[in-house]
Protein backbone atom coordinates (compact mmCIF):
# COMPACT_ATOMS: atom_id res chain seq x y z
CA UNK A 1 0.00 0.00 0.00
CA UNK A 2 1.61 3.30 -1.11
CA UNK A 3 0.44 5.97 1.99
CA UNK A 4 0.33 9.81 0.73
CA UNK A 5 -0.34 12.76 2.91
CA UNK A 6 -1.23 15.97 1.35
CA UNK A 7 -2.48 19.65 1.68
CA UNK A 8 -4.29 21.77 -0.74
CA UNK A 9 -5.69 18.51 -2.06
CA UNK A 10 -9.09 20.05 -1.93
CA UNK A 11 -9.62 22.87 -4.52
CA UNK A 12 -7.86 23.67 -7.92
CA UNK A 13 -4.68 22.11 -8.92
CA UNK A 14 -4.21 19.90 -6.27
CA UNK A 15 -7.78 18.51 -6.61
CA UNK A 16 -6.74 16.94 -9.94
CA UNK A 17 -3.83 16.02 -7.96
CA UNK A 18 -5.81 14.20 -5.63
CA UNK A 19 -7.97 12.81 -7.98
CA UNK A 20 -5.31 11.02 -9.54
CA UNK A 21 -3.43 10.15 -6.25
CA UNK A 22 -6.70 7.88 -5.43
CA UNK A 23 -7.06 6.57 -8.64
CA UNK A 24 -3.03 4.95 -8.59
CA UNK A 25 -3.31 1.18 -7.49
CA UNK A 26 -2.78 0.27 -3.88
CA UNK A 27 -2.34 3.72 -2.63
CA UNK A 28 -3.90 5.69 0.06
CA UNK A 29 -4.51 9.25 0.36
CA UNK A 30 -4.71 11.45 3.30
CA UNK A 31 -6.22 15.09 2.79
CA UNK A 32 -5.38 17.47 5.26
CA UNK A 33 -7.85 20.48 5.45
CA UNK A 34 -10.70 22.71 6.54
CA UNK A 35 -13.34 20.31 5.77
CA UNK A 36 -11.61 16.77 5.47
CA UNK A 37 -11.63 13.49 7.54
CA UNK A 38 -8.87 14.77 9.51
CA UNK A 39 -8.87 18.16 10.06
CA UNK A 40 -6.31 20.70 8.92
CA UNK A 41 -5.83 24.69 9.90
CA UNK A 42 -2.29 25.60 8.38
CA UNK A 43 -2.64 29.24 10.29
CA UNK A 44 -2.56 27.50 13.79
CA UNK A 45 0.50 25.65 15.00
CA UNK A 46 -2.13 23.63 17.30
CA UNK A 47 -4.21 22.87 14.55
CA UNK A 48 -1.08 21.34 12.61
CA UNK A 49 0.22 19.21 15.71
CA UNK A 50 -2.73 17.51 16.01
CA UNK A 51 -3.28 16.47 12.80
CA UNK A 52 0.32 15.54 12.66
CA UNK A 53 -0.99 13.52 15.61
CA UNK A 54 -3.93 12.01 13.95
CA UNK A 55 -2.21 10.81 11.15
CA UNK A 56 0.59 9.22 12.76
CA UNK A 57 -2.03 7.65 15.13
CA UNK A 58 -4.32 6.09 12.13
CA UNK A 59 -0.84 5.04 10.26
CA UNK A 60 0.16 3.11 13.38
CA UNK A 61 3.56 1.22 12.15
CA UNK A 62 3.07 2.14 8.45
CA UNK A 63 5.14 4.60 6.81
CA UNK A 64 4.56 7.43 4.62
CA UNK A 65 5.50 6.92 0.83
CA UNK A 66 4.75 10.18 -0.04
CA UNK A 67 4.16 13.76 1.43
CA UNK A 68 2.63 16.29 -1.03
CA UNK A 69 2.55 19.83 0.89
CA UNK A 70 0.53 22.08 -1.54
CA UNK A 71 -2.09 24.31 -0.30
CA UNK A 72 -1.23 28.42 0.00
CA UNK A 73 -2.93 31.42 0.09
CA UNK A 74 -2.56 35.10 -0.73
CA UNK A 75 -4.18 37.82 1.55
CA UNK A 76 -5.40 41.36 0.69
CA UNK A 77 -5.37 42.20 4.17
CA UNK A 78 -2.62 42.75 6.77
CA UNK A 79 -4.01 39.48 8.64
CA UNK A 80 -2.17 37.79 11.61
CA UNK A 81 -2.81 33.88 12.39
CA UNK A 82 -3.82 32.39 15.84
CA UNK A 83 -0.41 32.68 16.73
CA UNK A 84 0.55 36.23 15.74
CA UNK A 85 1.96 35.64 12.40
CA UNK A 86 2.20 37.07 9.42
CA UNK A 87 -0.64 35.05 7.67
CA UNK A 88 1.08 34.85 4.60
CA UNK A 89 3.76 33.71 6.21
CA UNK A 90 2.21 31.34 8.56
CA UNK A 91 -0.11 29.26 6.38
CA UNK A 92 2.48 29.15 3.05
CA UNK A 93 5.92 28.65 4.83
CA UNK A 94 5.70 28.07 8.78
CA UNK A 95 2.79 25.35 8.69
CA UNK A 96 3.76 23.27 5.72
CA UNK A 97 7.84 23.58 7.31
CA UNK A 98 6.06 22.33 10.80
CA UNK A 99 3.89 19.88 9.09
CA UNK A 100 7.09 18.51 7.64
CA UNK A 101 9.42 18.43 10.37
CA UNK A 102 6.61 16.66 12.75
CA UNK A 103 6.05 13.69 9.86
CA UNK A 104 9.25 13.54 8.71
CA UNK A 105 10.35 10.61 11.09
CA UNK A 106 7.20 8.71 9.74
CA UNK A 107 8.91 9.17 6.24
CA UNK A 108 9.39 5.33 4.39
CA UNK A 109 13.13 4.70 2.90
CA UNK A 110 13.17 6.40 -0.50
CA UNK A 111 9.79 8.03 0.20
CA UNK A 112 9.16 11.48 -2.12
CA UNK A 113 8.23 15.46 -0.15
CA UNK A 114 7.09 17.66 -2.99
CA UNK A 115 6.42 21.28 -1.92
CA UNK A 116 4.57 23.45 -4.37
CA UNK A 117 6.56 26.63 -4.85
CA UNK A 118 6.23 29.17 -7.70
CA UNK A 119 8.59 31.20 -9.97
CA UNK A 120 7.43 34.20 -8.40
CA UNK A 121 10.20 33.60 -5.94
CA UNK A 122 12.76 34.73 -8.60
CA UNK A 123 13.26 38.21 -10.10
CA UNK A 124 13.77 37.16 -12.97
CA UNK A 125 10.76 35.87 -13.76
CA UNK A 126 8.07 38.19 -11.47
CA UNK A 127 7.46 42.09 -12.28
CA UNK A 128 6.79 41.88 -7.97
CA UNK A 129 10.20 40.25 -6.21
CA UNK A 130 10.23 39.05 -3.01
CA UNK A 131 11.49 40.97 -0.30
CA UNK A 132 15.13 41.43 -0.29
CA UNK A 133 15.17 39.64 3.25
CA UNK A 134 14.88 35.87 4.02
CA UNK A 135 14.69 36.60 7.91
CA UNK A 136 12.54 33.91 9.97
CA UNK A 137 11.12 36.14 12.62
CA UNK A 138 11.61 39.67 10.61
CA UNK A 139 8.89 37.54 8.15
CA UNK A 140 6.49 36.49 10.79
CA UNK A 141 6.10 39.56 12.28
CA UNK A 142 6.36 41.71 9.22
CA UNK A 143 3.64 44.69 8.97
CA UNK A 144 2.54 44.55 5.29
CA UNK A 145 2.31 48.33 3.73
CA UNK A 146 -1.86 49.47 4.08
CA UNK A 147 -3.77 50.75 0.80
CA UNK A 148 -6.77 52.00 0.86
CA UNK A 149 -9.85 51.01 3.12
CA UNK A 150 -7.41 49.10 5.35
CA UNK A 151 -6.21 46.76 2.75
CA UNK A 152 -2.97 46.08 1.85
CA UNK A 153 -1.35 47.45 -1.11
CA UNK A 154 -1.31 44.80 -3.94
CA UNK A 155 2.75 45.26 -4.63
CA UNK A 156 2.87 44.34 -0.92
CA UNK A 157 0.60 41.74 -0.66
CA UNK A 158 2.08 40.15 -3.70
CA UNK A 159 5.48 40.35 -2.25
CA UNK A 160 4.90 38.33 0.57
CA UNK A 161 3.27 35.63 -1.29
CA UNK A 162 6.60 35.62 -3.24
CA UNK A 163 8.72 35.80 -0.20
CA UNK A 164 6.73 32.69 1.20
CA UNK A 165 7.38 30.67 -2.07
CA UNK A 166 10.77 31.54 -1.60
CA UNK A 167 10.66 29.94 1.55
CA UNK A 168 9.19 26.45 0.57
CA UNK A 169 12.50 26.40 -2.30
CA UNK A 170 14.79 27.29 0.55
CA UNK A 171 12.98 24.72 2.87
CA UNK A 172 13.08 22.01 -0.31
CA UNK A 173 17.14 22.63 -0.38
CA UNK A 174 17.86 22.56 3.21
CA UNK A 175 15.70 19.39 3.94
CA UNK A 176 17.15 17.76 0.77
CA UNK A 177 20.80 18.42 2.45
CA UNK A 178 20.02 17.50 5.21
CA UNK A 179 21.60 13.94 7.01
CA UNK A 180 18.59 12.18 7.81
CA UNK A 181 17.69 12.77 3.68
CA UNK A 182 20.61 11.40 2.64
CA UNK A 183 20.52 8.31 5.32
CA UNK A 184 16.78 7.02 4.32
CA UNK A 185 17.28 7.92 0.08
CA UNK A 186 14.65 10.38 0.13
CA UNK A 187 13.80 12.47 -2.76
CA UNK A 188 12.55 16.35 -2.18
CA UNK A 189 10.90 18.44 -5.05
CA UNK A 190 10.19 21.64 -5.20
CA UNK A 191 7.27 22.29 -7.56
CA UNK A 192 6.27 25.05 -9.82
CA UNK A 193 2.71 24.80 -11.29
CA UNK A 194 3.48 28.30 -12.83
CA UNK A 195 0.18 30.70 -13.21
CA UNK A 196 -2.98 28.30 -12.94
CA UNK A 197 -6.22 29.59 -13.63
CA UNK A 198 -9.20 28.06 -11.56
CA UNK A 199 -7.52 27.25 -7.84
CA UNK A 200 -7.86 28.77 -4.60
CA UNK A 201 -5.20 30.71 -4.74
CA UNK A 202 -6.39 33.72 -5.37
CA UNK A 203 -9.74 33.69 -3.62
CA UNK A 204 -9.11 36.17 -0.88
CA UNK A 205 -7.33 38.64 -3.57
CA UNK A 206 -10.43 41.24 -4.64
CA UNK A 207 -11.23 41.20 -8.12
CA UNK A 208 -8.65 41.78 -11.08
CA UNK A 209 -6.28 41.48 -8.39
CA UNK A 210 -4.32 39.04 -10.34
CA UNK A 211 -2.03 40.48 -13.15
CA UNK A 212 -0.78 39.14 -16.83
CA UNK A 213 -2.56 38.15 -19.65
CA UNK A 214 -3.66 34.53 -18.31
CA UNK A 215 -6.43 36.58 -16.94
CA UNK A 216 -8.32 36.46 -20.67
CA UNK A 217 -8.09 32.39 -21.14
CA UNK A 218 -10.79 30.87 -22.50
CA UNK A 219 -12.63 28.55 -19.28
CA UNK A 220 -11.47 25.83 -21.58
CA UNK A 221 -7.46 26.46 -21.89
CA UNK A 222 -7.67 27.36 -17.99
CA UNK A 223 -9.22 24.69 -17.14
CA UNK A 224 -6.76 22.43 -19.33
CA UNK A 225 -4.14 24.25 -17.49
CA UNK A 226 -5.11 23.23 -14.41
CA UNK A 227 -5.48 19.32 -15.29
CA UNK A 228 -1.85 19.49 -16.03
CA UNK A 229 -0.33 21.04 -13.68
CA UNK A 230 -2.37 18.91 -11.13
CA UNK A 231 -1.40 15.52 -12.80
CA UNK A 232 2.25 16.71 -13.06
CA UNK A 233 2.40 17.23 -9.22
CA UNK A 234 0.18 13.71 -8.60
CA UNK A 235 2.94 11.95 -11.20
CA UNK A 236 5.83 13.64 -9.12
CA UNK A 237 4.63 12.47 -5.95
CA UNK A 238 3.87 8.76 -7.28
CA UNK A 239 7.95 8.94 -8.38
CA UNK A 240 6.54 8.50 -12.35
CA UNK A 241 8.62 11.80 -12.77
CA UNK A 242 12.19 11.43 -11.87
CA UNK A 243 14.32 14.56 -11.53
CA UNK A 244 17.86 14.63 -13.09
CA UNK A 245 20.56 14.31 -11.18
CA UNK A 246 21.31 17.06 -8.40
CA UNK A 247 17.95 18.66 -9.86
CA UNK A 248 14.90 19.95 -7.44
CA UNK A 249 13.69 22.47 -8.73
CA UNK A 250 10.60 21.52 -11.32
CA UNK A 251 8.96 24.31 -13.19
CA UNK A 252 6.21 23.83 -15.43
CA UNK A 253 6.38 26.76 -18.63
CA UNK A 254 3.64 26.45 -21.27
CA UNK A 255 3.20 22.70 -20.79
CA UNK A 256 6.44 21.45 -20.31
CA UNK A 257 8.16 20.25 -17.26
CA UNK A 258 11.41 21.51 -17.03
CA UNK A 259 14.20 21.42 -14.19
CA UNK A 260 15.97 25.19 -14.52
CA UNK A 261 18.28 26.65 -11.55
CA UNK A 262 16.17 28.47 -8.85
CA UNK A 263 16.84 32.19 -8.39
CA UNK A 264 20.14 33.03 -6.52
CA UNK A 265 19.30 33.96 -3.16
CA UNK A 266 16.92 30.41 -3.56
CA UNK A 267 20.56 28.60 -4.19
CA UNK A 268 22.15 30.04 -1.03
CA UNK A 269 23.25 27.31 1.39
CA UNK A 270 23.41 29.74 4.12
CA UNK A 271 20.15 31.33 3.57
CA UNK A 272 18.88 27.98 3.64
CA UNK A 273 20.12 26.76 6.77
CA UNK A 274 19.00 30.21 8.64
CA UNK A 275 15.53 30.03 7.65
Amino acid sequence: MNTIIMTGGTFGLGEVAAQRLSASPDTRLIIGGRETRLPLELARLDSIKQFARQVLDTLGKTKINALVLNAGLSFPTAARSMDGYETTFAVNHLGHYLLLRLLAPSLARNAIVVLTTSNTHDPMFSPVAPFPFVDARQLAYYNLEKGSHGSIAFESGFRAYATSKLCNLLTARAFAASTEVNARRLRVIAYNPGYTPGTGLGRNLPAGALPGPAMALSPYFAEVMRIQAGEVLADLALGRIVPPKGRLYASLVRGELTWPEPSELAQSDKVAQQL
